[in-house]
């Protein structure tokens, strides 16, 4: 008794690869055929016992009006049979395998690789500032992060990130200005000097900036003259002065001739005295005319329609950046000032109405109830050396700071708005 098997009388129509299908499905490892005896089949069974229960099983079996003959057989098996289908593959195959193993597979770290269903989807909760920050910060600490995000930009066909994106920029500006306070004011040593004015117009600012910008003039210094001895002097000859010529137009008084009198000639009609004059119409009192009141129309004041407010992300996109502040001569030596409920605002325009600092300001009382809202007051000076300048009001001095820091620098009318608490007056004690 042997694990192989002989088979023979197999019908000849049958190829190789039928056979091989057949033996195995009896229970065979490995099925081959010698180039001596081509007619006869060899099976392979993992043990003494598959091999005899498949020996009863196949032999005297009818395939094709054929009878097959199954006997015992001390063939061995082919050294080339035993090899292991792993050891045939190639190294490179294994990498492949094992990458689609892990692409596909539910939770590799469990040795789950069976694929994820199909019905299953990921939840993921919505964008905010809080997760893209963290996912910048991955990208800077993670580099093939980063590059398979560009990747997979490129695969959906996003624009590059390249270059530099104004649109992105403001988009930026206005979504993570919640992680970026404004940077604390640097209070400088107190150097004496005059009080500032707030009375100080911006043409005086002006024309310090033209005088500025003009270009110096050299001085001329008359050149040193030389003491010269008497000798000289005696025989310098001194030049006679010039007679003046005197106009005669401005000694003697030019006489004009007389003009001719210029007659008037009265044209009266022959019937003008014959013609009865005409008495006035007598209204009223005697001898007093009074006039007729035409009925005058009232003249409809012209109603102006109320302009929306400015919301946050127009004052942010509107405001010049502390950078430039610092360049700019109208935010030189600038300090707030002592909060308090009253802004003061400087560098208008001069076409800048009261309506358009109520537009700007008018949002933060927006929500107040109206008890509350009679507080708000704002003034703009449109005459005299004031103008340029204009004081706002708040209910209180926590609306007029937060109106101060999200306000100062906004561009009003192509001028940067320079804002300010407003200093309280002098208090003059009456004795």
């Amino acid at each position: 008794m042997s694990r192989v098997l002989i088979i023979r009388h197999l019908p000849e129509t049958l190829s190789f690869k039928d056979k091989e299908h057949l033996l195995m499905h009896f229970g065979a490892l490995h099925v081959w055929e010698t180039p001596k005896k081509r007619n006869y089949i060899f099976a392979s069974f993992a043990s003494i016992e598959k091999a005899k229960e498949s020996l009863f099983r196949l032999h005297q079996l009818e395939i094709a009006q054929r009878r097959l003959i199954v006997e015992y057989s001390f063939e061995k098996e082919p050294v080339n049979q035993n090899k292991n289908k792993e050891e045939i593959t190639s190294i490179t195959t294994k990498h492949v395998k094992e990458f689609l193993k892990l692409l596909n597979a539910w939770n590799p770290s469990v040795n789950f690789y069976q694929p994820a269903p199909v019905h299953v989807k990921y939840k993921y909760p919505d964008v905010d500032p809080k997760i893209v920050v963290n996912i910048v910060y991955s990208l800077f600490t993670h580099k093939p992060f980063y590059i398979q995000s560009l990747h997979l930009m490129n695969k959906m066909s996003l624009d590059t990130p390249f270059v530099e994106n104004e649109k992105a920029l403001l988009f930026f500006k206005d979504t993570f200005k919640q992680y970026f306070p404004d940077p604390p004011t640097v209070q400088l040593p107190a150097v004496p000097s005059e009080p500032e004015s707030e009375i100080s117009s911006d043409e005086t600012e002006q024309n310090k900036e033209i005088v500025s910008k003009l270009p110096r003039r050299r001085i001329h210094t008359l050149p040193v003259t030389r003491k010269r001895p008497a000798a000289v002097l005696s025989a310098a000859t001194i030049p006679k002065a010039k007679k003046p010529i005197i106009n005669q137009e401005e000694v003697f008084e030019t006489v004009t001739p007389a003009l001719e009198a210029k007659k008037i000639s009265v044209i009266v009609p022959q019937d003008a005295l014959t013609k009865q004059t005409e008495e006035p119409e007598v209204i009223g009192e005697l001898g007093k005319f009074e006039r007729e009141l035409q009925e005058t129309q009232e003249e409809q004041p012209l109603v102006e329609q109320e302009q929306p407010t400015i919301s946050r992300s127009q004052l942010v996109r509107n405001r010049i950046s502390y950078r430039d502040m610092k360049v700019l001569p109208v935010f030189k030596n600038y300090h707030p000032g002592q909060p308090s409920m009253r802004l003061y605002i400087k560098n208008l325009a001069k076409t800048v109405t009261e309506q358009d600092v109520t537009r700007i300001y008018r949002r933060y009382i927006e929500n107040l109830p109206e008890d509350k809202k009679i507080g708000f007051d704002v003034r703009v000076m449109q005459e005299g050396r004031m103008k340029g300048q204009a004081f706002v009001t708040f209910p209180s001095v926590r609306i007029a700071e937060i109106a101060l820091t999200e306000t100062n620098g906004f561009m009003l009318k192509e001028k940067p708005m320079v804002v300010q608490f407003a200093r309280a007056a002098n208090k003059k004690s009456i004795d």
